[in-house]
C-alpha cells in the first residue's frame, strides 16, 4: 500500500559505475596530458617553428608507443576520431580494391563475425551499396560459446574479397583464437582482406599484430581511459589503403585534417602506462579475473539462480555478461541504476522486449537473450573500487527480498506487502494481481506465462493465501499460467473449477474486503466473460479481458467471434458498471493501462451507437470488416485493432527549475512512478528541496491509485522515473482519465542524481 514517504536522512549515493565496455573515465594522466597539449604545448605539427616541432615530436613518439604496445613492427599507424571512422576506413579500402580487380556481384562475399559490433554489418552493407559492388553481405554463425564457425569460414572464403572478426565482443566479453583464424583464412584465401575489431581488446588480452597476418585493426581511445574523439587504425604494409578523409595531406596523406594532438597525448599516457613493466594502473590478467571472481560473488549473493552467458576460458576477465531466470534486464537495470551502480543491458531494442542480437546469435534460450545484462570494469580498476562495487552488489540481496523479486528461506516480509491491484505486463499483455493486506488474500488475473515467475514470488514472498487464478477467455495468442500458479501455489484441482479457473461452488469470490463477480461477455470469443471488482460496497473496475482494450475492441473475426454477441456483452457492462469504472484489459498494445466506457466512446464513436442501437449498425459491420484485414495483415498476432493518440503532459519542468517550481506550486505532489524495487534502491528525497511531499505510486500500481482514489484529478502532480520517459507514460495516461494538472520532470531521477 503506498504511503506518503518519510524524508531520508541519507547521503546522496556514490555512483558506481560498471560499465567500461561502453566508455571508460578519462585516467588522471591522460586527463594532464590534454590539458598540458590544449594549453602549453599546443602546435599544430605541420607548422615548421618551434611549437609545430614540439607538437611533432609528441605526435611521433606517440606513434611509436602504439606499434609498441600492439606488437606491430611494420605497417602503418593512422590515428583516426575512434574506431567507427577505422571501420569504415578499412571497409571502403578493401571494397574498392576488390572493385578495382573486378570482383563484383551477388556472387561475391563480404563476411563477418554474427556477433560484430553493429558498426561492422551496418559498414559493410553501406558501403556495398555505395560502391554499388552488389556484393553479398553475409553473417558467419557462431556456437554456443560465441566463438565463429571455422568450417563454414573455410567454406565460404574462397569466393570473400573481405572477413571481418573481433579479438573480444563488446557485450559477452569472448575473445576469437586469432592464431586458429589465420590459419583457416590465409589456407583458404591467401588474398582475402581481413579485419579485426580490437577495440575491446587493448589492455585486456595480449596483442602482436607483427607476427599475424591482419589487414586492419581498428582501436578506440575513449574504451581505455581516453578522451572520446581519438583512435587509430593499423594497416598491414603492402595491404590496399584508400584515404577516407582528403584535404591538407595529413597523417603522410593517410588521413588529411588537423591531428586531435590533445587527444594523442592522451594515448600517449595510457601507452605509457600498458609498457610500464611495474607499478601501472593496470592491473595484471591475474588480479582482474580475481575482481571477476569477487563481484559475481557479490552477484550470486542476490540472484542466486544467475546463469553467465559466457564465460572462462573463452573471455577476457573484465566483462561478466549474466541473466536471471523470470527476470528482463530492464529490471535489474532499473534496480542497479537507483541503487547507483551503472550496468548495461547490452540489448537491441524492439517493438517488443528487447533482446540481445549477441546471445540470439549464441543460440541462446530467449529468457536470457532478453534478461542479458551486462557488467564490464576496466582494467585499471583499483582494489578498492572493485570492494566498493562488492559492497554496493550485495546490499541490494535484502531489497529485491524484501520486494519479492526473488525469495529466500526467511520468514515472509509483511511490511512490503502490496494491497489492491498491481498490473504487471509481458510485451503487450497484462496480468493482474488483487490482494487484500488484511487478510493475506490474492486473486490472479489473466497469469501469462511470461510473468508466472514473478507472480508466485509476489504470493509467496508475501506469504499469501491465493483464492483463485482467473482468465478472462481462452487466449488464442499465448498459453495462460493458471495451471503453471495453480500447482505452484497449491490451489485445488482443476476439477473444482470451470475452464476459466472460476471455482464451481462460488458465486462470488471473496479476497478479503474485495469482491468478484462474473459476468458473460462473449463476443471476442464464445466463452469470454469479465470480472466485476467491487470494494465497500460499489463497483470499483472490471477485467474485461479482450472485450474492449485501451484506445479499441478485441478481434471479433475468430472462428468464435460473435458482433451481435458483442454488442449485447457491451450493453449489459454498461449496465453494471458506472461510465467512470476502470475497464482492465488482458492486452494493452498503446501504453494506455485502462479504458473507461466514457472514454472508449469518445475515442470510438462507433461504440457509442452499439449501445443506443436495436442492432449492429451498417458502418460498424463495415468498420469491423477493415479491422479483419488489417490484423490478418499484421506482421504478428494480435487479440484487437488500437488506434494510437497521445494526450501530452501539462508541462515539463526542468531539474534545473525544480526549486522554483515546487515554490511556486505549494500544492503540488511529486508522485515517484518507479517500481517499488527501484524506491526502496534510491530515495529521492536527499535530491529534493526540504519538506517535498513524495508518494510512491509505480506505474504498476497506477490503475490502483485510481481506483483507491489515492491520486484524484483535482490534485496537482509532478511524475518522476528515472530517466523521465516512464513518467511521461503515467501523466499521458492520466491526462487521458481526466487530470489537467500533471506536470513531468524532464531528464527524471537521472539529472537530479
Amino acid at each position: 500500500m503506498s504511503t506518503t514517504a518519510p524524508v531520508s536522512q541519507r547521503l546522496r549515493q556514490q555512483e558506481v559505475y560498471l560499465d567500461n565496455n561502453a566508455t571508460t573515465p578519462v585516467l588522471p594522466c591522460a586527463a594532464a596530458a590534454v590539458m598540458h597539449h590544449m594549453q602549453t604545448c599546443f602546435g599544430n605539427p605541420s607548422s615548421s617553428h618551434s611549437t609545430g616541432i614540439k607538437a611533432k615530436v609528441e605526435l611521433e613518439t606517440t606513434r611509436a608507443l602504439a606499434r609498441k604496445v600492439i606488437g606491430a613492427s611494420s605497417g602503418q599507424i593512422v590515428f583516426t576520431s575512434g574506431a567507427t571512422e577505422g571501420i569504415q576506413t578499412s571497409i571502403v579500402a578493401a571494397l574498392l580494391a576488390a572493385k578495382h580487380r573486378g570482383q563484383t556481384g551477388p556472387e561475391l562475399l563480404l563476411l563477418y563475425g554474427a556477433t560484430e559490433h553493429k558498426a561492422v554489418p551496418e559498414s559493410l552493407k553501406h558501403w556495398n551499396q555505395v560502391l554499388q559492388l552488389g556484393a553479398t553481405v553475409k553473417a558467419i554463425p557462431v556456437n554456443q560459446q560465441g566463438l565463429l564457425d571455422l568450417d563454414f569460414i573455410a567454406q565460404q572464403l574462397p569466393k570473400a574479397a573481405m572477413i571481418c572478426t573481433m579479438a573480444a565482443n563488446n557485450e559477452t566479453g569472448v575473445k576469437q583464437d586469432l592464431a586458429a583464424l589465420e590459419t583457416v583464412i590465409r589456407r583458404t584465401n591467401p588474398d582475402v582482406l581481413w579485419m579485426v575489431d580490437c577495440v575491446q581488446a587493448l589492455g585486456k588480452m595480449q596483442l602482436d599484430i607483427a607476427n599475424t597476418s591482419i589487414d586492419y585493426a581498428p582501436f578506440s581511445g575513449h574504451k581505455l581511459y581516453a578522451p572520446k574523439g581519438i583512435g587509430f587504425l593499423y594497416v598491414r604494409q603492402g595491404t590496399p589503403y584508400q584515404p577516407f578523409i582528403a584535404g591538407g595531406g595529413q597523417e603522410s596523406g593517410l588521413r588529411s585534417g588537423t591531428e586531435n594532438l590533445p587527444g594523442i597525448a592522451a594515448l600517449h599516457a595510457i601507452f605509457t602506462e600498458l609498457n610500464k613493466k611495474s607499478e601501472s594502473v593496470f592491473q595484471p590478467e591475474a588480479v582482474l579475473w580475481q575482481y571477476r571472481e569477487a563481484l559475481l560473488k557479490a552477484l550470486k549473493t542476490v540472484f542466486p539462480k544467475l546463469v553467465l552467458n559466457s564465460d572462462a576460458p573463452f573471455i577476457v576477465p573484465t566483462t561478466i555478461n549474466f541473466s536471471v531466470p523470470g527476470f528482463y534486464s530492464k529490471d535489474i537495470m532499473d534496480l542497479f541504476d537507483a541503487a547507483g551502480i551503472r550496468i548495461s543491458s547490452g540489448s537491441a531494442c524492439s517493438s517488443k522486449v528487447p533482446s540481445s542480437f549477441v546471445l540470439d546469435a549464441m543460440g541462446l534460450e530467449s529468457w536470457r537473450s532478453q534478461g542479458a545484462i551486462r557488467l564490464s570494469f576496466g582494467p585499471a580498476m583499483t582494489a578498492a573500487e572493485c570492494d566498493a562495487a562488492c559492497n554496493a552488489i550485495a546490499r541490494l540481496a535484502d531489497i529485491v527480498q524484501r520486494c519479492c523479486l526473488v525469495l529466500s528461506d526467511a520468514e515472509p516480509l509483511a511490511d512490503i506487502a502490496v494491497s489492491g491491484l498491481t498490473q504487471l505486463k509481458h510485451e503487450d499483455m497484462c496480468s493482474y494481481l488483487l490482494v487484500c493486506a488484511k487478510s493475506q488474500q490474492a486473486v490472479i488475473i489473466d497469469p501469462v506465462v511470461a510473468l508466472s515467475n514473478r507472480l508466485a514470488n509476489m504470493v509467496q514472498g508475501q506469504g499469501l493465501q491465493l483464492v483463485a487464478v482467473l482468465d478472462t477467455h481462452l487466449h488464442q495468442d499465448h498459453r495462460s499460467a493458471r495451471d503453471d500458479l495453480t500447482a505452484l501455489l497449491g490451489l485445488k484441482d482443476d476439477s473444482a473449477t470451470d475452464v476459466l479457473g472460476w471455482p464451481f461452488a462460488e458465486v462470488v469470490i471473496q479476497c478479503g474486503q474485495y469482491q468478484l463477480h462474473k459476468v458473460a461477455t462473449p463476443g471476442h470469443s464464445a466463452e469470454s466473460r469479465s470480472y466485476l471488482l467491487s470494494h465497500h460496497g460499489g463497483t470499483v473496475a472490471a477485467f474485461v479481458g479482450d472485450l474492449l482494450l485501451p484506445g479499441g475492441v478485441g478481434r471479433l473475426d475468430l472462428a468464435d467471434s460473435d458482433p451481435t454477441s458483442f454488442q449485447q456483452s457491451l450493453k449489459n457492462l454498461s449496465r453494471l458498471v458506472t461510465p467512470q469504472t476502470l475497464l482492465l484489459s488482458s492486452h494493452d498494445y498503446a501504453q494506455r493501462f485502462f479504458t473507461t466506457l466514457n472514454i472508449a466512446t469518445s475515442e470510438q464513436p462507433l461504440l457509442a451507437s452499439l449501445l443506443t442501437a436495436q442492432n449492429c449498425p451498417a458502418d460498424w459491420l463495415e468498420t469491423l470488416q477493415q479491422q479483419s484485414l488489417a490484423l490478418c495483415q499484421a506482421s504478428q498476432y494480435q487479440c484487437g485493432v488500437v488506434e494510437v493518440c497521445w494526450s501530452d503532459a501539462k508541462a515539463v519542468v526542468e531539474t534545473a527549475d525544480l526549486q522554483d517550481f515546487i515554490q511556486a506550486h505549494p500544492d503540488v505532489v511529486l508522485v515517484d512512478v518507479r517500481e517499488p524495487y527501484e524506491q526502496s534502491a534510491g530515495a529521492l528525497e536527499p535530491y529534493l528541496p526540504s519538506g517535498t511531499v513524495v508518494q510512491q505510486w509505480p506505474l504498476s500500481r497506477l490503475c490502483d491509485a485510481l481506483i483507491s482514489g489515492a491520486l484524484t484529478s483535482e490534485q496537482q502532480l509532478l511524475l518522476v522515473c528515472r530517466s523521465g520517459n516512464r513518467s511521461l507514460v503515467a501523466a499521458k495516461v492520466l491526462n487521458r482519465a481526466g487530470f489537467t494538472e500533471v506536470y513531468n520532470l524532464k531528464g527524471g531521477f537521472a539529472m537530479l542524481s
